[in-house]
């Protein structure tokens, strides 16, 4: 029930972040090689941004064969944070396997560079690498991560 609720809130808090900004587009980039390929998100689906008031921060980013979403606390600003099977969510859905922090070893490293402001958000822009698994145990390694938010 917790991970619909949690799921159900990564869907709804964008569709409210697009009925706020009327007429302007969310844009921003996203890329990452993971096991040596590399994907990357559409310009409309890529974005990394935090609320002001909970420091509560996410990384969104989806194409026609993946869809990623990284949620963490403790965000005021730049610097390096760690998702593992304690701390924070990581979810990369590739070519239809979904990878997550699954047992200890299991991590993601985000490195938030720069924070800008925007109304009650920090728009942000860094890199993040980690490993990752299925529930099958096979294990893939994220690299060259990179995320930039221009708007929301």
């Amino acid at each position: 029930m917790k991970n619909y609720l949690n799921m159900l809130l990564l869907l709804w808090l964008p569709m409210q972040l697009n009925a706020i900004a009327i007429n302007r587009a969310s844009i921003g980039t996203l890329s990452f090689r993971a096991n040596g390929h590399l994907y990357t998100a559409d310009s409309t689906h890529a974005r990394g941004y935090a609320v002001q008031q909970t420091s509560q921060a996410f990384i969104n980013g989806a194409n026609n064969n993946m869809v990623i979403g990284a949620e963490w606390k403790g965000v005021k600003g730049p610097g390096v944070y760690s998702i593992d099977t304690r701390t924070g969510k990581a979810e990369f859905s590739i070519d239809h396997t979904t990878y997550y922090a699954r047992q200890a070893g299991d991590y993601l490293t985000i490195t938030v560079k720069t924070a800008r402001q925007r109304g009650a958000f920090l728009l942000l822009n860094g890199t993040f690498e980690g490993q990752l698994q299925d529930r099958n145990g096979n294990r893939i390694k994220i690299e060259a991560g990179v995320f930039a938010t221009t708007s929301l």
